[in-house]
């Protein structure tokens, strides 16, 4: 069984100030090392629910985030930029995707270190659906047939994944309080329920579906400055300044907004 393992940084426990993300500070070596184990843990755990290959993403910011001397034997690490397609080596031959230390969508109250993909956008919406990064990861999965059946971070984004995606298999690794602020399980507590979260979750994975949002997919950016959106490129007749804050794109297929997908294209 293949399996697909995409990691962020801001839904790792015990990480919720902006430091922990923050490359050259103490704070950030602290966060890397954690995000590490919760990785370690998920691949463990996916290889006792069935997983014989695993391709892991490093996808907080431009990669570089996961110590590499710690990954398991066997696992496959994609590392670098630039994110087009977003995920490489993601087709019909995997079974599911696992996502690792996300966090909830931009403007969730109570959440620890809550965006979507960058500090600029108010909103994102596929269909007119409000999506997080959560759900913009599942739909690009979904494109190629592929289900989320994992996710883990704090209590506000995974609530956020079971209400978009159904009854996937999470993991709440700290209860958010406010944007820097958390009440956080001890390190080994939240390696372990990942551990179990990720067996579980590949052996049901069959009960399942992709997120899909079919063809053709409108998807808004609703940025927090007019300035953003004025940056917009509007070079395409599928592209529309809807007001001063949003823009509206049409597509194909969801993964086309982010540089199509991997399929066909093999390992």
């Amino acid at each position: 069984m293949k399996i697909f393992i995409s990691s962020d940084l801001e839904g790792t426990a015990c990480v919720w100030q902006g430091e922990h993300g923050q490359k050259g500070t103490r704070e950030y070596e602290e966060a890397r090392r954690l995000l590490t184990a919760e990785v370690c843990a998920a691949v463990e755990g996916a290889r006792q629910g069935g997983a014989s290959e695993i391709i892991v993403a490093d996808m907080h910011g431009g990669s570089g985030h996961l110590l590499l001397d710690q990954m398991p034997a066997g696992v496959r690490i994609l590392e670098g930029v630039p994110h087009a397609p977003r995920f490489p080596f993601l087709d019909a031959s995997v079974e599911a995707m696992l996502l690792v230390g996300y966090h909830a969508m931009a403007g969730t109250p109570g959440a620890v270190i809550a965006h979507t993909m960058t500090g600029a956008w108010r909103e994102f919406r596929a269909n007119g659906r409000l999506l997080g990064e959560v759900g913009i990861d599942a739909a690009i999965a979904g494109c190629v047939g592929v289900p989320v059946a994992l996710v883990t971070g704090d209590d506000k984004v995974c609530a956020e994944a079971r209400a978009l995606l159904g009854p996937i298999q999470t993991a709440v690794v700290k209860t958010g309080l406010g944007r820097h602020r958390a009440l956080c399980l001890p390190v080994s507590h939240t390696q372990a329920l990942i551990h179990e979260a990720a067996r579980s979750a590949l052996l049901l994975k069959g009960q399942i579906k992709p997120l899909s949002f079919g063809s053709p997919v409108e998807v808004a950016i609703t940025y927090k400055h007019t300035e953003r959106a004025d940056g917009a490129p509007l070079d395409s007749p599928n592209q529309k300044r809807m007001d001063g804050y949003t823009v509206l794109y049409t597509y194909q297929r969801f993964s086309d907004w982010y540089g199509g997908v991997w399929e066909g294209r093999g390992t």
